[in-house]
């Protein structure tokens, strides 16, 4: 069971990482960022903002990446993803289910909150997407945690007394094209 004290940490990380895959902020004059951002100067994405504009975009996102792989912990990671919101984009998200802590029960529900069925359906599988799509980082992601899977390369056993996300569509047949080429680990 996590601390209060570890949540917290994993809170103000999961919020600096938002920032580490969103160039908006980035790019903007000091002026307009400061105007957008007075009165925010104490929250966590104002600094993880201040400090990607400080480094640079790339180097902001190395910093973030290299924190995460100090998590080892299945609980922690699932923590982190449980209540993420998947607007704030897919670098956190690639960072929790790469991470080799990962364990299969976070990935899939990852795997089915990011909709692989739209990339089934549009286009016979994630890895088959369209370099246009605009959710083309999901597909590669999506595709990423295919390859995982089936090299077993999440973990099993995670103790977890939160409630357990299921987004799994109740009527795919996966014996039928295109679903029987979902991984099984996913199913």
């Amino acid at each position: 069971m996590l601390s209060e004290e570890r949540k917290k940490e994993l809170n103000a990380l999961i919020e600096r990482a938002s920032c580490a895959g969103d160039e908006y902020y980035f790019d903007m004059e000091q002026d307009e960022f400061d105007e957008e951002m007075e009165g925010c100067e104490d929250e966590e994405f104002y600094k993880g903002f201040c400090r990607q504009r400080e480094i640079g975009f790339e180097a902001y996102q190395k910093e973030i990446a290299e924190l995460f792989t100090h998590i080892t912990s299945a609980e922690e990671l699932h923590y982190m993803i449980a209540d993420y919101n998947y607007d704030d984009g897919m670098f956190t998200v690639e960072q929790i289910v790469m991470n080799p802590a990962c364990d299969i029960v976070t990935a899939k529900m990852v795997y089915w909150l990011c909709q692989p069925r739209y990339y089934y359906d549009n286009y016979g599988s994630p890895s088959k997407c369209s370099e246009e799509d605009v959710n083309r980082d999901v597909a590669l992601l999506l595709t990423k945690m295919e390859a995982k899977a089936i090299s077993n390369g999440f973990q099993t056993g995670l103790e977890w007394n939160g409630e357990l996300v299921d987004e799994q569509l109740d009527n795919l047949d996966f014996t039928q094209e295109p679903y029987c080429h979902v991984p099984v680990e996913f199913r």
